[in-house]
Parts: C-alpha cells; structure tokens; sequence
C-alpha cells in the first residue's frame, strides 16, 4: 500500500516552495518518495533486540587540555597580528 499520496507530494512541494509543472511531474515525485519510503521500511525487518541503542556510530570523547592559569596576552601582543588598530583596539568594518 502506498504510504505517500499525490496530495502529500503537492503539499510537501508547496512547503518547500518548489513548482510542480504539471500533473505528470507530481505523480513521477509520488512514485520516487514511495519506492524510497518502503525501501526504508527494510529496516523494520532487522533483529535489534541485543543491539544497545547510541547516539552516535564511533566512541567519541571530547578531548580537552587542562586549564592552567597563565599571564594574560599583553595589548601590543594581542593587537600585534592585526591588519589595522585604531587607538589601541582592533579596526574592523562598519556593520551597519
């Protein structure tokens, strides 16, 4: 049974904002969203009972390095890499 209609088709279209350009155009979409949907349903088929649901494929772990109190970049190091300063600041573009 088909799960995705030609109306589910014009209205997800006319959400997205895409111009179906005729009747034709609409059902070869509903055909194509159809076949893709009930390939997905496949996966309704495996066996996931001894799998342990996560959130992501690889064991990720932040990796991060230890705060350590350090002296504070001085004005002139901070400011040594810039392009432009203007009174001891960073001169960026007007954004408005």
């Amino acid at each position: 049974m088909s799960e995705i209609t030609i109306d589910t088709v014009k209205h997800v279209a006319n959400l997205a904002r895409i111009e179906l350009e005729d009747e034709k155009a609409a059902e070869a979409f509903t055909k194509e969203l159809d076949e893709v949907v009930n390939y997905a349903h496949l996966l309704d088929e495996l066996d996931l009972s001894s799998t342990e649901p996560m959130f992501h494929a690889l064991d990720l772990n932040n990796v991060l390095r230890e705060d350590e109190v350090a002296e504070p970049l001085t004005q002139e190091e901070a400011l040594r890499n810039t392009k432009s300063t203007k009174d001891g600041y960073f001169k960026v573009p007007k954004m408005l």
